[in-house]
């Protein structure tokens, strides 16, 4: 028995992956431990945990991989800031003070867990292990796992590269395209982010929400004197930037001069204010760009290759409204986008990058949830903070007559979902047709700003009543990979998750053995035809991990229920 670990970490969301013969058996994210959303430090108690857990040891590893190139990336980005030492002398201080607190050091901190000699450590280049990670999850997803595939990676930076283009071909990889830093489409976007007052790779997902409620003034300026996609190659003019300059902001004065300064701008809890309806305008602008340019990209990549079965990852393939752009392009005849294709994601990636190595095969049989359940209510403490709702076994006609009546339902049930979407094991939920509900979930419990709606999740075999779709996409709808236009009957009955554009990040459901199917078969007997589907964690912390994590959120969040292995539990 062989495993093979891969690792992201220094960055976001530092994660690691577990394959054990081949299969991918584990995915955790350090957060998960730390309890620190979003954290970058070295997973070692997301290690330490597999390490108790399968008795990892150097005897059994065959490989341990880190999701890039730690000197590549370091030389490349200081190399372009040492160009202009007297201009960028906060990012030269910033890359010489944080040299050891980077993947430079992975190789020690990996050996002082395992023990493992140089030839175990394995390094992947980063737009690659995104690559791959695109491509993971083919066996579960019913993809073609023979045909000629597109793979196009987007990110803000990794190893100094920020557009990366491949194809594959079974376990051929080739890469035919690359755009260098600071050219960067993430960049322009968290630019933006930091812009609107967002935290950069948190509040992106904000900015897209956003730009809904606003029209692309700006679009065209943006486009012509901002960024553009010239002779193929992405163009970035750095006067309107400041990120290669100054760690601490990444927009410039000249950007501040031409939208406004910042602290003139928006009190964006307030939709209906002129400076919220600027915010948007700008938001939507910049949305749009960042659509164009991607499409552009596309449409010059299945040219160029002659192959439309195209697949995306890396950061920005989390916007899912330009993920719906670039899948309803006519060149595009197939279209994926992985559940995780961001940075803790990738440690999947070079997880399978490692099974190459030693295997010469890449992997694709990742599932969508993971066999990792965490929670045992048999412990004293558990029966200290819960009860049972009732003393015979719970079904889904209990659930169903609670939600119909307007209760909210935490769930923690199975496995954790692959990606950083709950997908109903993971979740909170309630019905999608009492709109007073919804608003009492998102504005009250999560806390969520008013803009952005909660998703939807509905059982296949409904999707088509409500929702416009095309079937070289709807695989993705799986894990909420993009956004679907609705029908209008579905903005009459179901309002409440529908955004202002008209579209909706859908989950669809098509295992049957899934909680939430057979939930929702109960459900729509009483007409109740989708609910609502929103991560289980309170505002500004990660998902539940464990029965402790599911009693403080849920103290927070002042909610009751909890569905756990077929029975329902109040918190006391």
């Amino acid at each position: 028995m062989k495993y093979i670990i891969g690792i992201s970490a220094f960055y976001y969301e530092s994660s690691v992956a577990l394959l054990e013969d081949g299969v991918v058996k584990e995915f955790l994210k350090e957060e998960s431990f730390t309890r620190i959303k979003g954290t970058n430090t070295f997973p070692k108690l997301s290690l330490s945990f597999l390490k108790k857990k399968y008795s990892l040891s150097s005897k059994n590893i065959g490989a341990c991989v880190f999701y890039e190139k730690p000197l590549l990336s370091w030389s490349r980005m200081t190399y372009y800031s040492m160009q202009k030492p007297l201009l960028r002398w906060k990012i030269n201080s910033q890359q010489f003070k944080n040299i050891w607190k980077n993947g430079l050091l992975f190789d020690n901190h990996i050996k002082n867990i395992f023990n493992l000699n140089s030839s175990q450590v394995l390094f992947a280049n980063h737009h690659v292990s995104h690559a791959l990670t695109s491509t993971i999850y083919e066996n579960y997803f019913r993809n073609d796992l023979n045909k000629d595939k597109l793979i196009i990676v987007v990110d803000g930076v990794g190893d100094g590269e920020t557009l990366s283009i491949y194809t594959m071909t079974n376990d051929h990889l080739n890469r035919i395209y690359v755009d260098h830093y600071p050219h960067s489409l993430g960049l322009f976007y968290s630019t933006v982010t930091d812009y609107l007052g967002y935290n950069v790779n948190e509040g992106e997902f904000k900015v897209m929400g956003l730009s809904g409620y606003g029209r692309p003034v700006y679009k065209s300026f943006i486009l012509e004197n901002i960024i553009n996609w010239n002779n193929n190659k992405i163009q970035l003019n750095m006067e309107w930037f400041d990120f290669d300059k100054n760690p601490e902001k990444s927009y410039s004065e000249k950007f501040s001069k031409y939208f406004g300064q910042k602290d003139e701008l928006y009190n964006l809890n307030e939709i209906h204010t002129n400076s919220f309806h600027r915010a948007a305008n700008i938001a939507c602008s910049f949305q749009e760009s960042l659509e164009f340019i991607l499409s552009e990209v596309t449409k010059w990549a299945v040219d160029k290759t002659g192959i439309s079965n195209v697949y995306f990852s890396g950061g920005v393939s989390h916007n899912s409204k330009a993920m719906a752009k670039i899948a309803n392009l006519n060149k595009v005849k197939k279209f994926t986008v992985p559940p995780s294709p961001g940075d803790s994601g990738a440690a999947l990636g070079a997880a399978s990058f490692g099974n190459f190595v030693l295997n010469n095969k890449f992997i694709s049989n990742a599932p969508l949830y993971f066999t990792n359940n965490f929670f045992n209510p048999q412990t004293n403490i558990f029966s200290d903070l819960f009860e049972e709702f009732s003393k015979i076994t719970t079904n889904t006609l209990t659930i169903s007559s609670l939600i119909i009546k307007g209760e909210i339902i935490c769930i923690f049930n199975g496995g954790s979902e692959a990606g950083p979407r709950a997908l109903g094991n993971r979740s909170i939920i309630c019905s999608a047709k009492l709109s007073k509900t919804v608003q009492k979930l998102n504005s009250k419990v999560k806390g969520r700003e008013s803009f952005r709606p909660l998703s939807p999740v509905i059982l296949d075999k409904n999707l088509d009543k409500f929702f416009y779709v095309k079937s070289k996409f709807k695989h993705n709808l799986e894990w909420m990979g993009l956004t679907l236009k609705s029908k209008k009957n579905t903005s009459k009955e179901y309002s409440s998750c529908i955004h202002i554009d008209g579209t909706a990040r859908v989950q669809i459901l098509i295992n049957k053995e899934l909680f939430l199917y057979k939930l929702l078969e109960k459900l729509e007997k009483n007409d109740h035809q989708i609910l609502i589907n929103t991560s289980f964690n309170s505002s500004g912390e990660p998902i539940v991990f464990d029965y402790m994590d599911c009693y403080i959120s849920m103290k927070k969040m002042n909610l009751k229920y909890l569905y756990f292995d077929g029975k329902l539990y109040l918190r006391k």
